[in-house]
């Protein structure tokens, strides 16, 4: 719940501070690349210090959970955007 809230926050100020309209898919597609390669890293090192079982399971519950943090991030530079519209004009 903290990262969420943190990443929502981090979102709108990112909205708000940067001048413009954000291009959000392109933050969606460097997110997810982020999540994948967290993904790997977090999964090689449970290999290599638990087991092979939790390989597949760290990595798919990185790559989603990073990806869920980048959709709320976005969301929260949506809201941005509009109150740099709304406050700024």
């Amino acid at each position: 719940m903290v990262f969420d809230l943190l990443a929502f926050a981090a979102g709108v100020v990112y909205g708000y501070v940067n001048p413009g309209k954000e291009k959000k898919g392109k933050l969606l597609r460097k997110g997810l690349r982020m999540g994948v390669v967290v993904g790997i890293v977090f999964g090689f090192l449970n290999l290599f210090l638990e087991g092979s079982l939790g390989f597949g399971a760290t990595l798919i519950g990185s790559i989603i959970g990073i990806g869920f943090l980048t959709l709320i991030f976005i969301l929260g530079t949506i809201i941005g955007d509009w109150l740099e519209h709304k406050i700024k004009k």
